[in-house]
C-alpha cells in the first residue's frame, strides 16, 4: 500500500501539478501540496490552499481528488462550490420540488449533487460573506446536510478542500470556527522557470477526464436526490468510482506510469494503518510541554498589547495564541500519516514539520512578530514563516527542560511532590506550574 501511495505521489508531482514548493522532514523534501492531498483524500481530513489567482490552488484540489476519489475531472468540476456574495443555500445544499409543492402542498427536499459526493471542493472560501460561512460550517464539521428541516447524516467523512486567495477588496476574514475545522492549510509559491516553461504550454489532464462516467453520476444523482435514495446514491457513485479507477490505470500505464489506485475497501485499510501508528514518547513529551506554554498565564484573551513587560514575554503566548483540541487530533491524524508513507513510528520530526501547516491559519499570531519577520527572505507567507520559527524556539526551550519534565513525571508516579515544587520553584516555567496545580 504505502509503495502505492508513493507511485501516485509521483503521478502527482511529474503530470499532474507543476508547483515548486517544498516540505522538509529532517533531510527528506517533499512537494506539500501533491503530499497533503494525498493524505487529506486518504484520511477524508479537511485542506486549506492559499495564493495568488492562477497559481494552481483549485486545479490541483481537483486533479487530487479525481485521481485519489476515481472520479472524473468533469464530474468533480460540476460539484465545485464557488464562493461569492450572492451564494445561497439553495445554490449549495438543496431546492424544494416545486412542482410537488404546488400539486400536493408537500415540501419534498431534492438535494444537489455535492451533497452525496465524496469529496466537496469550496473555491475562493474567503469571498463567502461572513455570514453565509456559516452555512457550510455543520456540513464541514461532521458531514451532516440539513435543509428545511430535511437531514441527511453520512456513516463516512467527506473530503473537503477550500481555496483561499490572498485578501483583496472582494474577500472576507474567514470565521475563527470555520478555520478550525480546516485539518491543514498550505500555500502555492514561486514556481521554478522550467516547470514554468510546461505550465505554459498548458498541463494535460484529459486523462482524468470521462464524459460517459460524469453524464451516468449526474444524471443518475438528479432521478435519485431525495433523503430517503441517499445510500443508493452514494452506493452507485462508489460503484462508478472502482469503474473509472480501472480506466485510469489503464490510461496511466500507458503514458509510462505502472501504479495502481486504491480502491474503497484499501483506503480503509490504509486509514487503519495509519490510525494503529505508534507516537514516539519524545513527540508526546513536547507536545505536553508548548500546550501549556502556548495559553496565556493571566488569562489574557488575545490581547498581545499587554505581553509587554509580562514575566512570561519570552515564552511562545506572547506570539502565538492557542492550539486548540482540532488543532492538536489533526496534527496527530497528519503526523501518523507522514510517518506511515516513510515506514516509521510518528517521531518528534514529523510532528515538528507538520504543526505549523497545522497552526497557520487557526492560531492567533502577535502583530509585532509578523512584522519583525516580514523582510526576511523566504519561500512562504508571513504567517507560515513566523509560526516555524516560534515552534523551532519552542524547540530549543524543550531541548533544555526535557530531562527534567521527565523527572517531573516520575515525582507526581511516585508522590514526591516536595521535589516537584523545587523543580518549579527552579525553573518557573509553565508547564512545571501545570503540574503543581494538579496536587
Amino acid at each position: 500500500m504505502r509503495e502505492i501511495v508513493k507511485g501516485l505521489y509521483d503521478v502527482i508531482r511529474d503530470k499532474l501539478y507543476m508547483g515548486d514548493e517544498v516540505f522538509e522532514v529532517g533531510d527528506r523534501r517533499y512537494e506539500p501540496i501533491a503530499l497533503f492531498g494525498i493524505i487529506t483524500c486518504i484520511l477524508n481530513g479537511r485542506e486549506l490552499i492559499f495564493g495568488d489567482y492562477g497559481s494552481g490552488k483549485t486545479t490541483s484540489s481537483e486533479r487530487i481528488s479525481s485521481l485519489i476519489k476515481g472520479l472524473p475531472l468533469e464530474f468533480v468540476q460540476s460539484i465545485t462550490i464557488h464562493g461569492h456574495p450572492e451564494q445561497t443555500e439553495e445554490k449549495i445544499k438543496a431546492t424544494l420540488d416545486l412542482g410537488i409543492l404546488e400539486k400536493e402542498g408537500r415540501e419534498v427536499v431534492k438535494w444537489k449533487a455535492c451533497v452525496f459526493s465524496p469529496v466537496l471542493i469550496v473555491d475562493e472560501i474567503n469571498r463567502l460573506p461572513m455570514g453565509k460561512q456559516n452555512m457550510i460550517l455543520n456540513e464541514i464539521d461532521r458531514n451532516i446536510w440539513s435543509y428545511r428541516g430535511d437531514t441527511i447524516v453520512f456513516k463516512d467523512d467527506k473530503t473537503f478542500f477550500a481555496t483561499v486567495n490572498y485578501q483583496d477588496l472582494g474577500t472576507t476574514k474567514i470565521i475563527q470556527p470555520l478555520l478550525d475545522r480546516f485539518d491543514i492549510a498550505v500555500e502555492t509559491g514561486r514556481i521554478h522557470p522550467i516547470r514554468k516553461r510546461l505550465i505554459r504550454r498548458g498541463v494535460k489532464d484529459e486523462i482524468l477526464r470521462d464524459r460517459r462516467i460524469t453524464r451516468e453520476l449526474i444524471e443518475y444523482i438528479s432521478e435519485n436526490n431525495e433523503t430517503e435514495k441517499a445510500d443508493d446514491v452514494i452506493r452507485f457513485i462508489r460503484e462508478k468510482s472502482e469503474e473509472f479507477k480501472d480506466i485510469l490505470e489503464d490510461r496511466l500505464s500507458k503514458e509510462g506510469f505502472r501504479v495502481e489506485i486504491p480502491k474503497d475497501d484499501e483506503i480503509r485499510r490504509i486509514s487503519k494503518e495509519i490510525e494503529k501508528n505508534d507516537v514516539s514518547e519524545d513527540a508526546e513529551l513536547f507536545l505536553d510541554f508548548i500546550g501549556q506554554e502556548v495559553y496565556c498565564q493571566l488569562g489574557l484573551k488575545k490581547d498581545f498589547s499587554k505581553c509587554d513587560g509580562c514575566h512570561y514575554v519570552n515564552y511562545i503566548c506572547s506570539d502565538l495564541y492557542s492550539i486548540s483540541n482540532r488543532a492538536e487530533i489533526s496534527l496527530f491524524k497528519y503526523s501518523k500519516a507522514l510517518a506511515w508513507i516513510e515506514e516509521e513510528e510518528v517521531s518528534l520530526e514529523h510532528v515538528l514539520s507538520i504543526m505549523p501547516y497545522v497552526l497557520w491559519h487557526r492560531s492567533e499570531i502577535n502583530y509585532k512578530k509578523i512584522s519583525e519577520i516580514r523582510d526576511v527572505e523566504k519561500d512562504c507567507c508571513d504567517e507560515l514563516y513566523a509560526v516555524k520559527e516560534l515552534i523551532s524556539e519552542v524547540r530549543r526551550r524543550w531541548d533544555e527542560h526535557r530531562e527534567y519534565q521527565i523527572e517531573a513525571y516520575r515525582c507526581i508516579i511516585n508522590g514526591e511532590y516536595d521535589r516537584l515544587k523545587e523543580l518549579a520553584g527552579n525553573f518557573n516555567h509553565p508547564f512545571f506550574k501545570s503540574l503543581i496545580r494538579e496536587i
